[in-house]
């Protein structure tokens, strides 16, 4: 009992959304705790990019910095991690030098850093999906291609949505489909829920849902419920033996059509697909946005953490990246604009459409200007 009550804590104080737990969480991590530093290279002609500030940016943030700049086919070649003194950081200052700079810090810290060739954009996003309204209000948003995707899914395979209870499944789950999916898409990058932690504060408080295939659970997710609030949160998802396969056939798609289907049966008002980092290049960014899905700031500690976003060379490899990679800035206290980023040689990446729900503005930025500001 006392195991699963430290359990229960430790999800709270990591995972709650209690407003006193993350106000406290977030003035630690931001004023307290000690901040850390990351800088990665790889080729000469790409470039070097930095984190400095409180710890979960390490994973959050920098690990999806290097993974947008392999996108652009350049492989991280060294990473170099240490502890940062924080007012060095607040001044602007960071221990090795890189071309692109990310700092977390509270809101006020990054009001106080340099403003030239830098935005200060949100830490954490979360995803969400509002079902109260009714089934039909909600397809009715659902993007058409969607829409479309799913119902010729559905013509070529016998889908099914099935809601387990019982512990062999979660054992299933856990190391048939998300311990390997984890390890899969993000190799050493792998940062896993503990089993523990996922049996008694997921598990235990939520629901867990296989999708099948003629029969077979081929995928699954497994999320907490909020009764109250009536918001089902999802939390960690695999497919089976994390193969490739299930990815190509599109099982992860219709899961997620699936299971939003249901929670609106299941009494769910809203549907949180968890949280995301604000750059739109990001592939789970323009799915669930298809799902009518709105961007809002992240509920739990890291929602209220600020992210100061920060170019400090102007060179070709730079330009590339930020063209490569729009943001999601925030604008007074809490307002959420797109930003595109472009020059005369490179236009503004239009396809990467904006979550259509929660972005109140879009603003198409010439990089001359960005960095003579």
């Amino acid at each position: 009992m006392l195991n699963a009550a430290r359990l229960r804590l430790r999800y709270q104080w990591v995972s709650g959304t209690d407003r006193r737990v993350v106000a406290a969480h977030s003035w630690l991590a931001a004023r307290v705790r000690p901040w850390v530093a990351v800088t990665s290279t790889a080729r000469p002609d790409t470039p070097t990019i930095a984190y400095a500030g409180v710890p979960d940016g390490v994973v959050k943030i920098h690990q999806l910095l290097e993974q947008r700049r392999e996108a652009l086919g350049r492989g991280t070649t060294d990473r170099t991690a240490e502890r940062v003194d924080r007012a060095a950081v607040l001044r602007g200052l960071l221990p090795r030098p890189a071309d692109l700079v990310a700092v977390g810090c509270s809101a006020a810290q990054a009001a106080a850093l340099p403003t030239r060739s830098a935005l200060v954009l949100p830490f954490r996003l979360h995803l969400l999906a509002y079902l109260g309204g009714g089934l039909d209000q909600w397809l009715g948003t659902v993007s058409e291609s969607e829409r479309r995707w799913v119902r010729s899914a559905r013509r070529r395979a016998r889908w099914g949505l099935e809601i387990a209870a019982d512990s062999a499944s979660f054992e299933h789950f856990y190391h048939r489909m998300y311990l390997p999916t984890m390890r899969g898409r993000h190799g050493d990058r792998a940062r896993c829920e503990p089993v523990d932690l996922a049996r008694e504060a997921l598990f235990g408080h939520g629901v867990l849902a296989f999708l099948t295939r003629e029969g077979e659970r081929v995928a699954g997710s497994l999320g907490r419920w909020d009764a109250r609030r009536g918001r089902l949160t999802l939390r960690l998802f695999g497919v089976l033996d994390g193969s490739d396969e299930h990815y190509r056939d599109g099982s992860s798609r219709v899961l997620d059509f699936l299971l939003l289907e249901w929670a609106h049966g299941f009494g769910a008002r809203t549907v949180d697909f968890g949280g995301i980092e604000p750059f739109l290049s990001q592939g789970i960014f323009q799915r669930k946005r298809k799902l009518a899905s709105r961007a809002v700031l992240g509920p739990t500690h890291l929602g209220a953490h600020r992210l100061w976003w920060h170019a400090r060379h102007d060179t070709p490899a730079v330009r590339d990246f930020l063209v490569a990679n729009p943001v999601v800035e925030i604008v007074g206290r809490d307002r959420l604009r797109a930003v595109y980023f472009h020059d005369e040689t490179r236009p503004p990446r239009l396809d990467l459409a904006r979550t259509h729900e929660g972005i109140d503005e879009v603003r198409s930025l010439a990089l001359d200007e960005f960095f003579a500001r």
